[in-house]
């Protein structure tokens, strides 16, 4: 009876060891943070909605403008113009309704690409993080490795954060996580940003002390090809 009482543990004494177990697996196996999480259909417009950035829309609506304004000068000249005007002015019309619909249109072609992506084994994905970069699998144990030194930026929305490598995104909803947070993660993923252009900016500036360095090296020889013509001219005088 002594022994049964004292294997009774506290509920939050219970807790604070499941935490304490969960934190050293994290100092184990090098992960900091863990998501699970299937690509719904509304997790995808999200995606879609983010990834359809404002110089995209912007540049499709510059270029429905142009197409009307150029049909409607062609109205305005008449003759045979009328029709490539009309033309021209039904083209901007859909430019204008495209960029408005956009990331409708990129859910679609993102749903469809997951559906057809058999080697992932599906919508289900899980995405770790460690001190290096994302690490993704899917359902089949499929994985593919993101490293921060080829993180481009991040796009932060209201339910997910898209870590853009290049031109391949890697979504993280916010409220899936199994191992960390979202706001800690979001600063996570901040500081490994500001860690890459520190280290662009380092290089950049070792890069120009080099070529700097080369450049006066070069130049010393002329200075001395001239100092020694100049002592030639002198002798010569004398």
């Amino acid at each position: 009876m002594a022994h049964a009482e004292s294997s009774l543990v506290p509920s939050e004494a219970a807790d604070q060891v499941e935490v304490a177990l969960e934190t050293q697996a994290a100092v184990d196996d090098g992960i900091l943070y863990l998501n699970e999480y299937q690509y719904e259909n509304d997790l995808v417009t999200d995606f879609a909605r983010l990834v359809a950035s404002p110089r995209r829309r912007g540049s499709l609506y510059v270029a429905a403008a142009i197409a009307a304004l150029l049909g409607i000068g062609m109205l305005v000249a008449g003759g045979n113009w009328i029709k490539f005007g009309v033309v021209l002015i039904v083209f901007g019309a859909f430019l204008a309704w495209w960029s408005k619909n956009l990331h409708h249109t990129l859910a679609r072609d993102f749903i469809d690409a997951v559906e057809a992506d058999e080697s992932m084994g599906g919508r289900y994905r899980r995405v770790a993080a460690n001190e290096d970069g994302l690490m993704v699998w899917g359902k089949s144990g499929k994985s593919q490795f993101f490293p921060f030194e080829k993180l481009d930026h991040v796009l932060d929305g209201e339910r997910i954060f898209v870590a853009m490598f290049a031109d391949q995104g890697v979504t993280i909803p916010k409220d899936t996580f199994v191992r960390g947070d979202a706001e800690q993660f979001g600063s996570f993923l901040k500081a490994r940003i500001n860690k890459k252009l520190r280290i662009e900016t380092k290089k950049k500036k070792m890069k120009a002390e080099k070529a700097a360095a080369e450049a006066k090296q070069s130049d010393k020889p002329q200075e001395t090809k001239g100092k020694q013509r100049k002592q030639k001219k002198n002798k010569k005088k004398r």
